[in-house]
């Protein structure tokens, strides 16, 4: 009986540890940061040489962290725009999707202060073809070209599932 219930706690155990987390309050300090840096330019937030250059797209580390990510890249596009990309992938979660929708709303509950808001949107790039927004409403890109964005996707919804987050630096600077 007592092995039976060691093997219960090692296993357990080892799957808490694999288990990747998110700590809210820490993400959403993170993402006053990444709106911050975004407003500025995420092109001081590049580690090193590319990593992945497709000849339209060039990929970089980055120095910015975002509580929980297993990745975070730097993207530069042709036009010399950028955006701060991070990956996660979760174990045992139930509910992939509301899943993504939580980690929206912090994302709009840490910028609600700045006037943002949650949208969700279609995009071909993710599961379900949806994607949620977190942005300044404005009709006038002129207006919403002054502020960071967000978005958020699902990218696998296996266990483990992914999502991707990314923020898009102002257009205009």
């Amino acid at each position: 009986m007592k092995s039976i219930l060691l093997s219960f706690l090692i296993g357990c155990l080892s799957i808490h540890c694999q288990a990747q987390t998110i700590d809210n309050d820490q993400f959403k300090t993170d993402i006053i940061s990444l709106y911050e840096a975004g407003m500025k330019s995420f092109k001081t937030n590049k580690e090193g040489e590319a990593i992945d250059d497709n000849g339209s797209v060039k990929f970089y580390k980055s120095n910015l962290e975002l509580s929980g990510a297993k990745n975070s890249l730097v993207q530069e596009d042709s036009e010399g725009n950028y955006k701060y990309v991070a990956s996660y992938t979760l174990k045992n979660v139930r509910d992939p999707k509301s899943k993504v929708d939580e980690i929206a709303i912090l994302i709009a509950e840490a910028t609600s202060e700045f006037g943002f808001e949650k949208a969700t949107t279609t995009d071909v790039k993710y599961l379900g073809y949806s994607k949620h927004t977190i942005e300044f409403p404005a009709d006038n890109i002129d207006d919403m070209g002054k502020h960071t964005s967000f978005s958020v996707g699902l990218t696998d919804d296996g266990n483990p599932m992914s999502f991707e987050i990314i923020v898009t630096e102002i257009l205009w600077k």
